[in-house]
């Protein structure tokens, strides 16, 4: 399946560039997708091997990730017929592609992680004031019933 790269401009995409970019994020909204792929990326794993890997992901969910990616194109599943069976996961050609595409995101995500960090405590600190101001006022408000 070969591909051309073509340039886009994500300041006034057309359907199609939107469809594209939305199917990409989706691959990557899974919640444990982005740390199965970067596991794979260091070789050929065994479930269980990943399983150790992947910090904090249950059996269950790491099944499904697997399956969604392997369902993706990203991951290849090969198994082999022994007793047990003995299955291993790696990188497809296109979630190889894939990690290559993210290493731009995850610069930025490095270069401005304070930057989001400070403007969501501004913001979270922005939040409970309107909320402690709305409670004030509420108050005040059934205070000033009271006294009538």
């Amino acid at each position: 399946m070969a591909s051309t790269t073509q340039p886009i401009n994500l300041r006034t995409p057309d359907d199609e560039t939107l469809q594209a970019l939305q199917a990409a994020v989706g691959v990557l909204a899974a919640k444990w997708s982005v740390s199965v792929l970067t596991s794979l990326a260091q070789g050929t794993s065994r479930f269980n091997e990943l399983l150790r890997q992947i910090d904090g992901v249950s059996r269950r969910m790491l099944s499904a990730t697997l399956r969604q990616l392997e369902r993706d194109g990203l991951v290849e599943r090969h198994v082999y017929a022994r007793v047990p069976a003995r299955v291993e996961y790696e990188l497809s050609p296109v979630g190889e592609h894939l990690l290559t595409a993210l290493v731009p995101l995850a610069g930025w995500g490095l270069e401005h992680q304070s930057d989001v960090s400070d403007a969501r405590e501004h913001f979270d600190r922005l939040q409970r004031w309107r909320y402690e101001g709305e409670e004030i006022k509420a108050r005040s408000q059934a205070d000033s019933r009271r006294i009538v």
